[in-house]
């Protein structure tokens, strides 16, 4: 049985949209040195250890009175951005779209390839943010992406796109 497998007409329906997105799609996409980085919203590392525990200060003390209904919507958007190994491996096992080696040169394979770093990035802000504010039990959050990614999901958005 071969799993992710599509309709001929929609396979078809997806090659035929391949010049298209080479076209409007790909050029959406910034080079990585244009891209922002978590780093450049978090307190600084690289700084004298006084001047980083000052900028981790002043951001617990800018949490502190945020209501916890924010963190668990902030939890779970980085739970969700850290499925997206999940995501992608989905994506690239579906016809019209295969990226079986992870470097195809397919445009739908370099999008996804692309989408998945760009959406790795809000998780590494969120999981560092959280982690910072002190607010959240960390522990359990990650026991949770571990039980989600181990265990496997199918996105449902995903789904409707590709399969109705």
């Amino acid at each position: 049985r071969k799993a992710h497998t599509m309709p001929p007409e929609k396979k078809e329906i997806v090659k035929s949209l391949e010049g298209w997105a080479s076209e409007w799609v790909l050029p959406l996409l910034k080079p990585v040195e244009q891209c922002w980085q978590p780093q450049n919203f978090l307190p600084d590392p690289s700084l004298p250890h006084e001047e980083f525990s000052h900028q981790v200060k002043e951001l617990r003390e800018r949490t502190k009175e945020l209501p916890d209904e924010y963190f668990v919507v902030l939890v779970g958007d980085m739970v969700t951005e850290d499925a997206l190994p999940t995501y992608q491996t989905m994506i690239n096992n579906l016809d019209g779209v295969k990226d079986d080696s992870g470097t195809s040169p397919s445009p739908w394979a370099v999008w996804t390839r692309a989408w998945t770093a760009e959406e790795n990035r809000h998780g590494d802000l969120l999981r560092t943010y959280l982690y910072l504010s002190g607010r959240v039990d960390m522990a359990k959050v990650e026991k949770t992406v571990h039980y989600l990614i181990s265990a496997g999901m199918v996105s449902v958005s995903l789904f409707f796109i590709f399969y109705l």
